[in-house]
């Protein structure tokens, strides 16, 4: 188990030799490496801290020179953490730069045999007031009475009381002068009496404040770099789409669109992720591999990654969105993890907006499915689940179609050789109409009243004494006439372009169906989101394929549009059942009972979705 007590790793600095020209100026420094772990087992998680706050510390890489082997998840970190994978002793190093000086510290530790009764995870560096979640596991040996968290120290921190379970902890990181360590304990009190615990180290790293007239004034970002570091953009990429130092949109002639390096023709996956930012090399590697298998068809997602300058990967995105005034689309890293050690390292901070209209008496959900079952799906994180890149084929598809709508609503390729490399990026995304702003003319939304709710549901606004005593059967009167595919349309018309374009796309390369509903709350087993009226496959419907057609022509101009001609017809769903119930209303057999649906059998869960992904304001200069 860990002890509360800093304990400085036994470091051991070896010079740079050969030919290096910074051979010379080894610092002669040691103990950098500090290390909080004693005892430790197989199966504990370990944390290895890069601490020398009196120095500059600069392009950073962590090595495993013995040992069996580590997944290194975050070896351009200050700080590496790692779970242990069996007993035995290993070896690591780190290489970086220290005020210009080049240095190798490198640590061991070992490792006896071992189940560990509780594990605290996971260990890392943050800039001051990012957020931080640490989650707790208990074996499954172990009987609980209850799961506490304290805080052992370094500067105090203040925990998120709303979100805090016995498994999880959440809270900002202070402000720091310097780089500091932060230390805490989570006990588990068993029912015997006894207790077991396990502690955990934060690395908080100072940082410039947010400018004054910053792009991003509301969040602190966490540290990224380019995935590619050879990337032709590499050194201007992070300053022009992930920093609180940003303050005007960049100029093309800095940060030029994606189709500036294909030529307007369909990038190469390389020429993509010389595109690609990242906290964590394992999101730009997951990225990859995804367009390596899923996008090699149509180039569906390569053709409309044109229209960005960016992809950005980080830890801290929660939710994803696309950003006009930076050109990038920002992806929550939740959507490509494949091993748990991968999910570890995602901030589990949850959205924002998940309570936002909770007094509302109806409930909207959504989800995507084939041939009666459902195609996304959650993980209980304390599960440690594995999954295969399959797995994340379709809920990724959707993400991609929508945010990649945007970009391409903005900037959309009948203009790509009107811009000017001199136009600042968010000037070109707003010379003209938006391909939104023209659906708008050209065939509206209808219903106010559902406009103001998706306010309500999706912004945040007060719900009135009216909205609070509408029904579904009252919901179902409002929507079904109308011309929109689903609630969260009623947000924006950009939004409203976004879900018209992902269901379309999803449909007919994929032959995944969207199902939405109007249903009640879910206020017991029993009597849980009971149909008033739904419906499969709504972009089908005459007057809402008649504005899918119209967007994609604009977004999307190698799309074959006469296969709108095959969409499958909407199929309506039984009232009064519930919303599980009303899974298998297609006519193709479905190998999994109704009720099973509802909980599968291999560490997977069917989503409930009510709200969709984020659109975040332009700046106004």
């Amino acid at each position: 188990m860990k002890y509360a007590a800093l304990i400085l790793a036994v470091t051991l600095l070896t010079a740079c030799e050969g030919d290096d020209p910074n051979s010379a100026n080894i610092d002669p420094s040691s103990d950098n490496i500090v290390n909080n772990d004693t005892d430790i087992i197989s199966g504990d998680s370990v944390e290895l801290m890069l601490f020398n706050p009196e120095n500059t510390i600069e392009v950073l890489s962590w090595r495993q020179l013995s040992g069996s082997n580590v997944d290194l998840l975050s070896a351009k970190s200050k700080v590496i953490a790692f779970t242990v994978p069996a007993a035995g002793d290993y070896t690591f190093e780190v290489e970086y730069l220290s005020n210009g000086k080049s240095v190798i510290d490198s640590v061991s530790i070992s490792a006896g045999s071992g189940v560990p009764d509780i594990v605290a995870r996971l260990g890392h560096s943050v800039i001051e007031g990012n957020g931080v979640s640490l989650r707790s596991w208990v074996s499954a040996d172990v009987d609980i009475e209850s799961i506490t968290w304290q805080q052992l120290s370094g500067p105090t921190v203040s925990f998120d009381t709303d979100n805090i379970t016995k498994e999880i902890t959440i809270f900002d990181a202070p402000e720091v002068n310097a780089d500091q360590i932060i230390e805490l304990e989570v006990t588990a009190q068993m029912n015997d009496g006894s207790n077991v615990s396990d502690t955990v180290s934060i690395l908080v790293e100072d940082s410039l404040r947010i400018a004054s007239d910053a792009y991003f004034d509301d969040d602190v970002l966490a540290t990224v770099y380019p995935y590619n570091a050879d990337s032709p953009v590499a050194d201007d990429i992070v300053a022009c789409v992930y920093s609180n130092q940003l303050s005007s949109s960049c100029r093309l002639s800095v940060l030029p669109l994606l189709a500036t390096d294909s030529n307007g023709s369909t990038p190469s996956i390389e020429q993509i992720m010389d595109r690609v930012v990242v906290s964590h090399d394992w999101m730009g590697q997951r990225f990859k591999e995804y367009l390596e298998a899923f996008d090699e068809d149509d180039n569906d997602f390569k053709n409309l990654l044109r229209a960005t300058t960016a992809i950005v990967l980080s830890y801290d995105i929660r939710p994803s969105f696309y950003w006009a005034a930076t050109g990038a689309i920002y992806l929550d890293p939740n959507n490509l993890w494949l091993t748990p050690s991968e999910r570890d390292t995602i901030n589990e901070a949850p959205d924002y907006r998940a309570n936002f209209g909770s007094d509302l008496q109806f409930v909207m959900p959504w989800r995507y499915v084939k041939d009666n079952e459902y195609v996304s799906f959650s993980f209980p994180v304390n599960e440690r689940v594995t999954r295969e890149l399959v797995d994340i084929k379709y809920e990724l598809a959707d993400l991609l179609y929508h945010e990649l709508a945007h970009a391409n609503d903005f900037l959309p390729p009948s203009e790509w050789q009107s811009y000017s490399s001199n136009s600042r990026l968010l000037d070109a995304a707003l010379a003209k109409p938006e391909v939104s702003d023209t659906l708008d003319i050209y065939s509206p939304l209808q219903s106010k009243i559902m406009t103001d709710l998706a306010a309500v549901r999706f912004l945040g606004e007060t719900a009135t004494v009216i909205q609070r005593a509408y029904l579904p059967d009252d919901i179902t009167r409002f929507y079904e006439p109308d011309v929109s595919n689903g609630f969260y349309n009623y947000t924006s018309k950009r939004e409203d372009l976004g879900i018209l374009f992902e269901e379309l796309m999803m449909s007919l390369r994929y032959g995944v169906q969207r199902d939405t509903a109007v249903t009640s709350g879910c206020e017991s087993a029993d009597d849980c989101y009971i149909v008033d009226w739904g419906q499969r496959g709504r972009v089908a419907k005459p007057s809402v394929s008649d504005r899918a057609e119209y967007i994609t022509t604009r977004i999307l101009p190698e799309f074959d549009i006469n296969l709108i001609a095959n969409l499958p017809a909407p199929i309506l769903m039984t009232p009064g059942l519930d919303w599980w119930d009303n899974l298998n209303i297609s006519p193709s057999p479905t190998s999994l009972s109704q009720k099973q649906s509802k909980v599968l059998n291999d560490n997977r869960r069917p989503k409930i979705n009510s709200y969709q992904v984020h659109g975040r304001a332009l700046p106004n200069h």
